[in-house]
């Protein structure tokens, strides 16, 4: 995306006052929109002026990514998440998830919906993907996200735009430990009750032993 930026000449150029100012404009946006910019200049030359027209352009990236293994028994998801980091609201359509390894044992189910989602500004969406293999899970997941996205406003909806792609590395499919919690009500009482004291139970199994790496950063007895 572009953002408009004030034009500066070659004039300006040598004033130094102007270049600090128009620094500090140029921090203090890219500090209020907290989005990743990549920064361009045009020199303009017209054949009846000796002076070159710069004008300065940012780009931002609108969208920022995360994802996460999620685990729910013997069942996994891959969680991705999309931050909406601009001002404006975009429109988000055909969600996909593919992995790049072409593994023909893995499948990944989408639990998202097929509809559009308007993503508004500062906003997260989740999409949620289930894993699902015949034999055995492989040692790494190597996962390309892509998403389609359009300006939420009805006039911009024409413009052409490239999806929104994010690329990670799934590894340690492994799960752990299985952890069980549960409320149970004071004795002699049948349900739990405001400003009741009851006891909450916590059962943590481990599933499997610790690999080298996860052995050494595991916490001590004494710790």
């Amino acid at each position: 995306m572009y953002l408009p930026s004030a034009t500066e000449s070659a004039v300006e150029k040598e004033n130094t006052t102007n270049k600090e100012v128009h620094r500090k404009n140029k921090e203090k946006q890219k500090q209020d929109n907290c989005m990743a910019t990549v920064d361009q200049k045009v020199t303009i030359d017209c054949p009846w002026s000796i002076y070159s027209t710069i004008i300065a352009l940012t780009f931002c990236i609108p969208f920022h990514a995360k994802h996460s293994l999620l685990s729910a028994g013997k069942r996994k998801y891959v969680q991705v998440c999309v931050q909406n980091l601009s001002e404006l609201c975009f429109q988000l359509s055909d969600n996909s998830l593919k992995n790049s390894a072409d593994c023909t044992d893995l499948q990944l189910v989408p639990l998202n919906p097929e509809a559009q989602q308007v993503i508004y500004s500062k906003q997260s969406i989740f999409f949620v993907w289930e894993l699902k293999w015949t034999k055995e899970l492989p040692l790494s997941l190597q996962c390309l996200f892509s998403v389609s996205f359009c300006p939420a406003t009805s006039e911009e909806q024409s413009l052409t735009l490239k999806p929104f792609t994010y690329e990670f590395q799934v590894e340690n499919f492994f799960t752990l430990y299985h952890v069980k919690t549960e409320i149970f009500p004071p004795l002699g009482a049948e349900y739990c009750k405001t400003g009741s004291l009851c006891s909450l139970e916590v059962s943590i199994t481990r599933l499997v032993d610790l690999s080298e790496v996860d052995r050494d950063e595991a916490l001590t007895e004494s710790d």
